[in-house]
This record gives C-alpha cells, sequence and structure tokens, in this order.
C-alpha cells in the first residue's frame, strides 16, 4: 500500500503546485485589474481609484508618467484636492498626500531630482498647522530614503492585503473622505460630512504656531531645484476657525507663522485669510478640505497676484496681514456669529 501511495505523490505535489500558482495568478489579476496602488494607471473597473497608501501610490502614477510633467505640488491632505491640471502654463503633477510635511516634501523632492526630475515651477501648501509646536513624526517610504524603486508590482500583487483594498475598491467604502477620479482628480467622496462651525475643527488648537525654524525645509526645498520657481500658499481654512484663533489670542502667531514662511517663496498667496470662499459653510466639508470649484478657483487665480480675496504676504508686513485679517473677521462677523 505504501509503495502504490508513493506513486501518487508526485501528482499531488503537481497538483497541488497548479492550485497555489492558479490561484496566486487569480489574485494577481484582481489586483492588477483594480490597481489599488496605481501602478499601472489605476481601476480598469470603475471610474474611482481609492486612496489607500498615497506616499507609493502617487510616486507609481510619476514614474509611469515623469516625461509628461514640468511641475510639481507638494502638501497635505488639503492640497490634494488642488486640480493640477488649472495651473495654466505648466503640466503639473500633484504629490499632496494625507498629512504631508515639508521634510517628507523635501526627502520626496530629493528622490525625484535622482530621478531625472527638473522642474521648472515647485508649489508647496503651506498651512499655519505646519508650524505648531508639535506635529507628528513623518511617514517617509524605505525606497523614498535609499533612492530604490518602489516594491515591484508582482511582489505587491500577490497580497491578501491588496486583494481586500481590491474588494473594498469595487464593493466599499472609501477609506478617506477623498476619492480620485480615472484621471487622478481628487474629489470629495460621496457621504463626506456636512461642516458645522459649532463644532471644532479636530486639533485646531492642539498647539500654538511658533515653530517657525520649520520654515528651514523651504531652503532645502529650493537647493534641490534651483531652476525652479518656487510658488507657497496658504490652503483656505474656515473663517470660524480664524475667529476662534483671534479670540484665544492666538491670530498674531499664526499670521507670523505664514509670513516667516512667504519670505522663502518666490509667490505666495494666502487663501486662508477670512473671505467670501471661507466664510460659507458650503464649501468645505470639515473647515480644512474645501470643495473641488473652491480649489479650481484657488488653482486659477494661484499665480496671478491681485486676483481674488487672496493676500500675497510678499507684498505686505506682519502687521499690515494682521490687519486685514482683523478687518475681514469685522466683515463676515454676522456670517460668524450665525452660526
Amino acid at each position: 500500500m505504501p509503495m502504490t501511495m508513493s506513486r501518487y505523490i508526485p501528482g499531488y505535489l503537481a497538483a497541488l503546485a497548479a492550485t497555489v500558482l492558479s490561484c496566486a495568478a487569480a489574485v494577481f489579476a484582481v489586483n492588477a485589474t483594480v490597481d489599488p496602488m496605481w501602478y499601472f494607471g489605476g481601476n480598469k473597473l470603475g471610474s474611482i481609484n481609492y486612496a489607500f497608501n498615497e506616499r507609493l501610490s502617487k510616486t507609481n502614477l510619476f514614474l509611469d508618467r515623469a516625461d509628461n510633467y514640468d511641475c510639481v505640488i507638494f502638501g497635505d491632505s488639503r492640497v490634494t484636492l488642488l486640480p493640477e491640471q488649472v495651473i495654466e502654463g505648466y503640466r503639473c503633477f500633484n504629490f499632496a498626500f494625507s498629512a504631508g510635511k515639508a521634510e517628507e516634501a523635501v526627502a520626496y523632492a530629493r528622490y525625484l531630482k535622482d530621478q531625472g526630475f527638473t522642474p521648472r515651477l515647485v508649489i508647496m501648501g503651506v498651512p499655519a498647522a505646519a508650524f505648531r509646536d508639535k506635529i507628528g513624526g513623518t511617514d517617509i517610504p524605505d525606497f523614498i530614503r535609499s533612492g530604490d524603486n518602489p516594491k515591484p508590482a508582482l511582489l505587491t500583487y500577490l497580497s491578501l492585503d491588496a486583494l481586500s483594498m481590491s474588494w473594498r475598491t469595487l464593493f466599499g467604502a472609501s477609506p478617506l473622505d477623498r476619492v480620485y477620479t480615472v484621471d487622478f482628480e481628487c474629489r470629495i467622496a460621496p457621504g463626506a460630512p456636512v461642516y458645522d462651525p459649532a463644532k471644532p475643527i479636530p486639533d485646531m488648537m492642539a498647539g500654538r504656531f511658533t515653530a517657525t525654524e520649520r520654515v528651514s525645509f523651504y531652503d532645502e526645498m529650493r537647493s534641490i531645484f534651483p531652476q525652479a520657481e518656487l510658488v507657497g500658499y496658504v490652503p483656505p481654512i474656515s473663517a470660524w476657525a480664524i475667529d476662534a484663533y483671534d479670540k484665544a489670542d492666538w491670530l498674531l502667531d499664526y499670521v507670523t507663522a505664514i509670513h516667516t514662511a512667504a519670505v522663502k517663496f518666490d509667490r505666495f498667496r494666502d487663501f486662508g485669510v477670512p473671505s467670501t470662499l471661507t466664510a460659507d459653510t458650503a464649501n468645505t466639508y470639515d473647515g480644512t478640505h474645501y470643495s473641488e470649484p473652491a480649489n479650481r478657483a484657488i488653482a486659477k487665480t494661484l499665480l496671478k497676484p491681485g486676483e481674488g480675496e487672496a493676500l500675497d504676504l510678499k507684498e505686505m508686513t506682519v502687521e499690515e496681514v494682521l490687519a486685514i485679517y482683523r478687518q475681514r473677521l469685522a466683515q463676515y462677523r454676522n456670517a460668524l456669529d450665525a452660526n
């Protein structure tokens, strides 16, 4: 009997190997088609791409299309919503990602330079929150630090974790309140919350804006891409948040921080000053992430000084900026007090 069974062992092993290979091929095929990490141009079975890991996904997407761009945008989740295609005169890639910090942007810029990328324009979102006393750590992938290629798609897409992401993309909810279209334009996800100014923005008062030494990261960015024009902007923030900073006697720190950053840029516009945009609750779902129309308007005027209600901080003193902030708060007082 043992001799008889031993004759079948090679067949069993071959069948087992064939089964394993078939399952692996099926897993890879599904993951490659849905493409949750954007190795192959994103989801082929739908019109939405979820942001499971923007730090990796955007690197994959950029490396596949690097020759298409002469401009790069860095920032946090607020900046992901800035439409790259609206920046006139340039072909921009939006490399912003969730919780992105200036230190991370510098690391990615070095990586892109090592890949041969030489942009004509670098845009950086610069929220005052970047200068809080404590802002948490960075999340820079090992391949960015070492200058290597990302993990190959074959290895990534043979995993059940990736299969879970593919399943969620097809049948589940977005992990964030933002999603990406088939053209990788960032959009607010269906079902995002409705902004209520009566509820404070999470971590809004987490620390004062006194760590202005971090502006040195913008010097590093300039040294990495010396040929590029360096443009900074403050993303919009709810006028109610600015009012809260003023009432807490934090507004001078806030204005001083963004003004200190402005010095490091060739151009710098502040879209966070109280305005028609930031005093309208319909333009944001949480007080810091603004709608597609709002960000489209920002992109259209970003390189056009004097247009719209944004402030050109390089043309103003701290005292002038502070005075305008308080003037705008008074201008929108009725709306602020009504909510």
